[in-house]
């Protein structure tokens, strides 16, 4: 059986076996919620050390290269996201509701810093914090230092072997998909009313 019929099977099954076990299925929560962090357990560090050995094998010509192309998939993604952010609200019907008191009015709303989200002043904190923009501008600028850096081929074997590891726990991952969904689906099709289900179909649909 394949990878793809493997998740698939994991996820009916899952909805299945929380459909069938109701409130009891929470207890695969903790499962699926440990799954998710392991996905995510190795995004970060793949970024950075693909950016560092990829970038410092290449030469200026071919940095600016592939800057020109890279950046302009950036501006149409770019483009299209904002098309999609005044686009989609117009899916959803106009509703009218009561507005009553809570706490959360009156903390004052975080602000959005986007000098600290994309500049890292302390690389180390935005890799604990999953500040992604700042990782990637921090690797980028090491990664083009790289270049001129006479005897780096040692560190570019290293991080390439890093890179090898890494891709090896990512692989080992998605081979526990099938069993990360049907903790997933248990957990969820438990713990749902079906009023929630109701509501959640338009948003699906959308």
């Amino acid at each position: 059986m394949t990878l793809s019929k493997k998740i698939l099977l994991g996820l009916i099954l899952g909805i299945a076996a929380g459909l069938f076990l109701g409130e009891y299925a929470i207890w695969l929560k903790p499962v699926a919620d440990g799954y998710v962090k392991l996905l995510q357990m190795t995004v970060l560090p793949y970024i950075m050390v693909s950016l560092l050995s990829k970038l410092g094998i290449l030469s200026f010509t071919e940095v600016r290269t592939l800057a020109v192309r890279a950046g302009s998939i950036l501006l149409l993604l770019w483009g299209l996201t904002l098309i999609m952010v005044f686009l989609f609200p117009l899916m959803f019907p106009t509703i009218q509701s009561a507005s009553f008191f809570s706490t959360t009015l009156l903390e004052a709303a975080e602000k959005f810093d986007p000098v600290t989200l994309f500049i890292p002043a302390n690389p180390f904190f935005s890799l604990a914090n999953n500040v992604v923009p700042a990782v990637v501008l921090f690797s980028i600028a090491v990664g083009i230092a790289l270049i001129t850096v006479p005897g780096k081929e040692i560190l570019l074997n290293w991080l390439n072997v890093v890179r090898n590891a890494l891709s090896e726990v990512a692989a080992f991952m998605v081979r526990l998909t099938p069993y990360g969904l049907f903790a997933i689906g248990a957990s969820v099709a438990g713990t749902m009313s079906v009023e929630q289900i109701a509501r959640l179909q338009f948003f699906l649909i959308s």
